[in-house]
């Protein structure tokens, strides 16, 4: 499944197959037994992700629309599209998709009136009304984004998406157990701890999300933005029959350099600086070079309290 099917699938609450175990790599520090005994995981804000390249905002408009020929670019169009295929079988959807593109100039914008044409043309492989009148506005976009009210509009989004870094939580988990570059990174070089989280009974599921990995990453805010904005136009223009795409803001969060893949994560979504319920401990490992009297803390605690304890090796 595609990147995008992947997460508006996750969005609409369809049926994705979480691990029945996931994995909490953790340094050994003041906060260990608070969270084990208030049974919380942490939402650290989005800011402060590890990847110091993910939700930047140093894209500029003038990908996706030439400021100065007020035309959609290449990349704009190819955005749009991506609104349209869900409402095409794939046979037309490539009709349109290679009509689309024979009519964009050699230097990647699209002029209105080529864009017109190609409303003729949809009228015999795309006979829905909405999807024909769609591509006939296509060429207003531009226009919009740069009239009062939807300037204001676009403003709002990227207002909204901006505070989001500071705003969304996060709680990272893995489907990776004793992973060594995951104890060394996430676990304090392996003198700290693993949990491992029972995901079966968990209650909050519905907050849980997997990273989707790729080389051309949708995590920045200025594109999510336009994304979204193009998604409330569409469903102006479809009469309300083609819904906004709602995993705009979504991908912000959920897309990471393939550089990360090896992490196989998973997120938990809320508020920063929450403490949400955690899901049930089912037993906790021992980073290998554990300070004796941390880890003789851990193996009481989980006596006590009925969890499995190993030691990694």
């Amino acid at each position: 499944m595609k990147e995008i099917e992947f997460i508006n699938a996750k969005l609409n609450r369809e049926q994705v197959q979480v691990p029945k175990f996931l994995y909490k790599y953790r340094p050994f520090d003041k906060y260990t037994f608070d969270m084990f005994d208030n049974e919380y995981v942490y939402l650290c804000p989005a800011e402060n992700l590890d990847d110091p390249s993910e939700c930047k905002v140093d894209f500029t408009i003038q990908d996706i629309y030439d400021l100065q020929t007020n035309s959609l670019t290449f990349k704009g169009i190819d955005m749009i599209l991506e609104f349209i295929k869900p409402h095409c079988n794939e046979e037309n959807f490539q009709q349109l998709k290679s009509r689309v593109y024979r009519v964009l100039t050699t230097d990647g914008v699209a002029k209105g009136q080529d864009l017109l044409e190609v409303y003729f043309d949809m009228q015999g492989i795309i006979p829905d009304e909405p999807l024909v009148a769609l591509i006939n506005q296509l060429r207003n976009i531009p226009e919009k984004i740069d009239e009062p009210e939807g300037r204001e509009i676009f403003e709002k989004m990227f207002e909204l998406a901006y505070s989001a870094r500071k705003d969304l939580g996060i709680c990272s988990l893995s489907e990776l157990k004793n992973f060594d570059e995951m104890w060394w990174n996430y676990a304090d070089g392996a003198k700290g701890y693993c949990i491992e989280y029972d995901m079966s009974t968990y209650e909050k599921l519905s907050l849980l999300y997997p990273v989707v990995y790729q080389d051309n990453r949708e995590t920045n805010i200025t594109t999510n933005i336009l994304g979204a904005f193009i998604g409330e136009l569409i469903f102006g223009i479809s009469n309300g029959q083609i819904a906004a795409d709602k995993s705009q803001f979504m991908r912000l969060f959920l897309t990471k350099d393939e550089k990360w893949s090896y992490q196989s994560e998973w997120r938990l979504l809320g508020d920063a600086r929450q403490r949400l319920q955690a899901p049930q401990i089912s037993a906790i490992f021992l980073g290998k070079y554990m300070v004796e009297q941390d880890k003789q803390k851990i193996i009481e605690y989980c006596k006590n309290h009925n969890i499995r304890v190993e030691q990694n090796l």
